[in-house]
């Protein structure tokens, strides 16, 4: 049911001030990668490691739609409402590992993923961060809330300060 809800939140945000959007969003290669992202957290919630089985023969079904609106999120990724995707046509890839907080903005060609070494919870996204275009994370890490992550910046440690913004290679604060 939270994953419902998290699915309206992220809508809400995709539709912004013009409701009237809803009408031709449906179709968007936004919506159906977070909706498919949505329904199979979901079913995981539901059946725990089962769903892993319980996914293969949808698998080529689920790749379509992977295809299609070039968003790949793994189900085992646990991501709060308001999740927006701007350019998905640049490829988006999110792993499994992290737990990403309220209201993260991704504008294209981002990806969130970890070292061999990552354990579960130790890739932590705060709230209301925006990661610019081509921005990469390589977790484990820990990001604070309202970070901003500049274009073609890389990530790869803890930033605990409140509202900040990193840029470069390797990202630091400025």
């Amino acid at each position: 049911m939270t994953q419902f809800k998290y699915f309206i939140s992220d809508i809400n945000r995709l539709l912004g001030k013009r409701k009237i959007r809803i009408i031709h969003i449906w179709l968007s290669r936004i919506f159906v990668g977070i909706f498919l992202y949505r329904f199979e957290r979901s079913l995981f919630l539901i059946f725990n490691n089962f769903y892993g089985i319980l996914r293969i023969p949808f698998l080529p079904l689920f790749y379509l739609f992977q295809a299609y609106s070039n968003i790949d999120i793994h189900y085992k990724a646990n991501i709060k409402g308001g999740l927006l995707i701007l350019h998905p046509s640049l490829g988006i890839v999110i792993s499994g590992q992290v737990s990403i907080g309220e209201n993260l903005t991704l504008t294209g060609g981002n990806l969130i993923g970890t070292k061999k070494n990552c354990e579960k919870d130790s890739f932590i996204i705060g709230d209301h961060c925006t990661f610019g275009g081509n921005a990469t994370l390589i977790g484990p890490l820990i990001l604070s809330d309202n970070i901003t992550i500049g274009a073609s910046a890389c990530v790869i440690n803890n930033c605990l300060q409140k509202n900040s913004i990193l840029v470069g290679i390797p990202a630091k604060e400025v």
